[in-house]
């Protein structure tokens, strides 16, 4: 089965989307209104910008009935209070990584933070999008945690930014790196460094203090987060691809929305991933060029083999964590349908 065939329609799966007939129409069920989306980044984030085109779509296709407000940067809350910031209703939208919440999280987690498993950002976006339309475990873990997924996003392969060079498995022994969730810190302590979990606005300072050794980020991010003025050391080092964070809405209130609103939030959705897609190799180059005019340096690293070597399948390794957990069948089916989209995409 091809990929585009596997994943096609996916997410409208999740959105119910229906027929009518003339715009005037369409329109008559929305009401004005005027939604908070409350996020841990910043605005520079490509994958922020994506959001922005959601929302942009969002008030186009509404004739600017529904307006979206960010809060950007933890304006409303702290990455540890958006989850319920969202669940509670006390904002509409809200963007966080389900990895600051490994407990809520256990099988969303996979794909938002498993190291040394894809190269592709797209294809982990298309694996989410599966889960999300057809693994009853991670909608079972949405229902549970009273929300919906309204946008999904990506990251190229995790690198390292660090104040020394980095060439060899030798020199990651004892450096203290940037990490978040379980699964990082799991990967760095296997390869001897120490990991440190650390929200994304704190790394420039932890390494600018000297309390961190190297941040751990795809290109992009340490671009718009300017790593490269207190790190100068830019590893080529490859830890992997993400699907990121997610976009969450409160269930309740999204259930409520018209159906007629509920397709352009479809139709947003659509214009917003392809752009995402399209954009990543954009991202990284512009945010190298401007890491490399601050004089940052990228310094190959000699060992990538080994590297891969010390994880032979982290999909096996998550599998049987969870087992560990009781968490063993959902796990195992988690599991089971990101290979199925794995596969087809070869």
């Amino acid at each position: 089965m091809k990929l585009s065939k596997l994943v096609s329609g996916a997410f409208a799966l999740t959105m119910t989307a229906v027929a009518f007939s003339g715009t005037a129409s369409a329109q008559d069920d929305i009401k004005r209104m005027n939604l908070r989306w409350a996020h841990f980044a910043p605005p520079a984030w490509g994958s922020a910008q994506a959001e922005q085109l959601f929302a942009k779509e969002i008030e186009k296709r509404t004739n600017g009935k529904v307006k979206i407000q960010f809060f950007w940067s933890g304006a409303l809350g702290g990455p540890s209070e958006l989850m319920d910031l969202v669940a509670s209703g006390a904002v509409d939208f809200a963007s966080f990584p389900p990895t600051y919440y490994p407990a809520q999280w256990p099988m969303m987690g996979l794909i938002n933070s498993l190291p040394m498993t894809w190269q592709d950002p797209k294809l982990a976006m298309d694996i989410q999008e599966y889960q999300i339309a057809n693994n009853k475990a991670i909608q079972d873990e949405l229902a549970k945690n009273k929300l919906k997924v309204v946008l999904i996003h990506g990251l190229p392969p995790y690198r390292l930014q660090c104040t020394t060079p980095i060439k060899t498995m030798e020199d990651l022994k004892g450096k203290r790196i940037r990490t978040f969730g379980d699964w990082p810190p799991y990967v760095m302590q296997k390869i001897g460094a120490v990991p440190v979990n650390v929200p994304l606005g704190e790394i420039y300072e932890g390494l600018q203090r000297g309390s961190l050794d190297c941040g751990y980020n795809p290109i992009e991010n340490s671009g718009f987060l300017k790593l490269y003025e207190v790190a100068k050391n830019w590893s080529d080092i490859n830890f992997g691809a993400i699907a990121a964070y997610s976009s969450f809405a409160n269930a309740e209130k999204f259930a409520a929305y018209p159906e007629s609103l509920k397709k352009i939030f479809k139709e947003a959705y659509d214009v917003a991933v392809a752009w995402e897609k399209e954009n990543f190799e954009v991202a990284e180059k512009k945010h190298l060029a401007d890491a490399e005019k601050a004089g940052a340096k990228v310094i190959h690293f000699e060992e990538q083999d080994k590297l891969n070597a010390t994880f032979p399948d982290m999909l096996k390794t998550w599998e049987e964590t969870m087992c560990s957990k009781n968490l063993c069948e959902q796990a195992k089916s988690v599991v089971a349908d990101t290979r199925k989209v794995m596969e087809a995409a070869k």
